[in-house]
């Protein structure tokens, strides 16, 4: 089966709209941070150069986001309903909260590595692109298998998992604008404090002898 079935893309967004996220974060830019995250394909802590301010929530900026992301969901769920494709009423109750709204801009020479979303309690990643005055900034899956040229508006909502690497290549020219989110069961803050204690206990276990534990360092 092509992995293109479990990934929906949709125009989401009016150019006003996205001239507003693009307007927003020229202004609050100063503040702006670096991520960072595993290389999917060497396991090494990498920092990709494109910048990001989270969006504040009860704000319009804010509001339009949420509502796009949550069309997006329904829209998902029912394709995959449709198609029969995955068991969509698991998903349905697994993708209620998003953890946050970035505002993204990778500028000349901006790029972000192969990478997952993977979490535990984190099901899907949507990104939606809010301008196509730039070269490069393409949206890869699968270590460049599959790509994605996104206009303006355009959204993509896929699974999480450590299968769906995914990358955006360079950027050659110009800024390419865009809002991400990951969309989990839990609220961020109360999954944060969950994983903390779940990483614990499976550093914890994995010291100790188990009957159906596996080596696999």
């Amino acid at each position: 089966m092509k992995q293109e079935v479990f990934i929906l893309k949709k125009k989401i967004l009016n150019k006003k709209q996205c001239n507003l996220l693009i307007d927003e974060y020229e202004r609050r830019k100063n503040n702006s941070l670096n991520e960072s995250c595993l290389n999917a394909n060497n396991a090494k802590m990498t920092t990709s150069t494109f910048k990001k301010v989270d969006l504040i929530p009860k704000t319009k900026s804010f509001d339009i986001v949420h509502k796009a992301i949550g069309t997006m969901i329904k829209l998902w769920i029912n394709k995959i309903k449709k198609e029969k494709t995955g068991a969509w009423f698991i998903l349905k109750n697994r993708t209620t909260f998003a953890h946050l709204y970035r505002l993204m801009c990778y500028e000349k020479g901006g790029w972000i590595h192969p990478h997952i979303d993977f979490e535990d309690f984190a099901y899907a990643s949507c990104t939606i692109n809010l301008n196509e005055e730039y070269k490069g900034g393409v949206f890869y899956f699968f270590n460049r298998r599959i790509k994605y040229n996104l206009k303006q508006g355009e959204s993509i909502i896929f699974p999480n998992s450590p299968f769906w690497i995914h990358e955006v290549s360079e950027v050659k020219k110009g800024k390419r604008y865009s809002v991400n989110c990951f969309l989990n069961s839990l609220p961020y803050d109360v999954q944060c404090s969950v994983n903390q204690q779940v990483n614990k206990e499976r550093q914890s276990i994995l010291t100790t002898t188990h009957p159906y534990k596996h080596e696999n360092s």
